[in-house]
């Protein structure tokens, strides 16, 4: 097992004694930018340098015995653009309000270098539990989290089998639902638009897909899914819908939002009419889909109990009332069929 690096070791390598390796890695920053005690740039930089050198994590428990709680939750999405992820991070800040936190989120793009900075950083600013969508590559930053005895709890997707609370959706049952609202509305030949990236939330819509598509009785279910990159989509988008359109399919369904409006854009610059000549399902909720007639039905997540389960276990993680350990909580999905009026049609 590799040994946790401590002042200690710093003040070794660096060839300084072990309180001023303290006094750097303990003196706050003033309102006015400047440092509350004045050590040298080159001490300090120094001291700095050998600490990442040797991969040094702070304890965040001792920190705590000095200053307390610091009542910040981190929260990290994979695109705080999507409308998924900004009804979450309204959601969770409500929620943090009302027990006493604020919530500092971060976006990944899907990149593991950028979820390490945004974990690295608010590791830092000692924020007392993570709530994290995990990206493909994130066992490092994870892994950091867990070491250093920060509580961590899994949202939306549940990659790896680490010790930490996973609050998913019942992706195979959405997406065999969203099947389903095209076989009402008529649709037949019917293919998906996915990511390339394998998390976990993707793969389980392409299964709950391709599930369905066999008992329809269809057996080239696979080759049914357009999988796009999640960097740079809209060209291969308008790739995959201009093949879709060429063969004549009539009803499409996507894995995520932002594939589903991506979609309508590029049918409605093709010309196509939409839910005329070609029928889609939505994946979670956009105002777009009124401006339709008829409007575009679509497969909803539980937002409001997605998040308040997270942060109810992120509390009690935080207060030592249950262990960092792992389990799955899996809540289900609802179809809307939006109507012309203000009113909806949940089933």
């Amino acid at each position: 097992m590799t040994k946790n690096v401590t002042i200690k070791d710093i003040a070794a390598e660096a060839g300084v004694s072990i309180a001023l390796v303290s006094f750097v890695m303990n003196n706050r920053t003033e309102p006015d930018g400047r440092k509350k005690y004045r050590v040298s740039e080159a001490t300090r930089d120094k001291i700095l340098e050998v600490a990442r050198r040797l991969e040094y994590q702070p304890n965040p428990a001792a920190r705590t015995l000095r200053k307390g709680k610091s009542r910040v939750i981190g929260a990290v999405f994979s695109d705080i653009s999507n409308v998924f992820y900004g009804e979450i991070a309204r959601e969770m800040e409500d929620l943090a309000f009302r027990h006493g936190y604020t919530v500092l989120i971060g976006s990944t793009d899907e990149l593991p270098e950028k979820l390490d900075n945004i974990v690295n950083s608010f590791i830092d600013k000692g924020v007392d539990g993570f709530i994290v969508v995990p990206c493909e590559g994130s066992e490092k930053s994870i892994g950091r989290i867990l070491r250093s005895n920060i509580p961590l709890v899994f949202l939306d997707r549940r990659n790896m089998d680490l010790p930490a609370p996973k609050v998913v959706l019942d992706n195979r049952d959405a997406m065999r639902n969203a099947v389903r609202l095209l076989e009402e509305s008529g649709a037949r030949d019917i293919e998906m638009l996915s990511f390339t990236m394998r998390v976990s939330s993707i793969v389980e819509r392409e299964e709950g897909f391709m599930s369905r598509m066999s008992e329809l009785g269809f057996t080239d279910c696979d080759r049914r899914i357009h999988r796009i990159p999640f960097h740079n989509q809209m060209g291969y988008v308008q790739n995959a819908i201009a093949d879709i359109c060429s063969r004549g399919v009539d009803g499409l369904v996507f894995a995520t939002n932002y594939l589903t409006i991506s979609s309508i854009k590029v049918l409605n610059t093709m010309g196509i009419r939409i839910q005329d000549d070609i029928k889609v399902v939505g994946f979670d909720n956009s105002d777009v889909y009124e401006l339709f007639n008829p409007p575009i039905p679509y497969v909803r997540q539980p937002i409001p109990s997605m998040c308040r389960i997270a942060m109810d276990y992120v509390f009690r993680l935080i207060d030592g009332e249950i262990k960092q350990e792992s389990q799955i909580i899996t809540l289900d999905s609802e179809t809307v069929m939006s109507m012309p009026s203000d009113s909806h049609f949940v089933r």
